[in-house]
């Protein structure tokens, strides 16, 4: 299983397209995957939008900081809670090409 790990901090607008986008491709090319969303103490919408594609993806899992921590701090708590045997990170905005992952693994 691949674990793949998003760090968010005021992503409303991007969870949903983020989760779409990286579901779908994983699931086209048939690998397990859990997807971490890692809601970083945003002040907008992040974390309903996160819990609203955890009800409809079932790879989708949330956790929520009740402050902003930062970065490093979203990773290692999405680090420590994934189960996969591989793990990546990629940002909300997808501004890494998810396609990528594929080749690493």
């Amino acid at each position: 299983m691949l674990s793949v790990i998003v760090p968010s901090y005021n992503e409303e607008l991007n969870i949903e397209n983020t989760a779409k986008v990286l579901s779908d491709l994983f699931s086209e090319n048939n690998i397990e995957t859990e997807l971490i969303f890692v809601d970083d103490g945003s002040k907008d919408k992040t974390y309903e939008k996160i819990c609203q594609c955890a009800e409809k993806y079932e790879n989708v899992k949330g956790i929520s900081f009740s402050r902003n921590f930062g970065k490093e701090s979203a990773m290692y708590a999405g680090l420590k809670a994934s189960k996969g045997d591989y793990v990546c990170i990629i940002d909300a905005d997808l501004q890494q090409r998810p396609e990528v992952v594929l080749k690493m693994l």
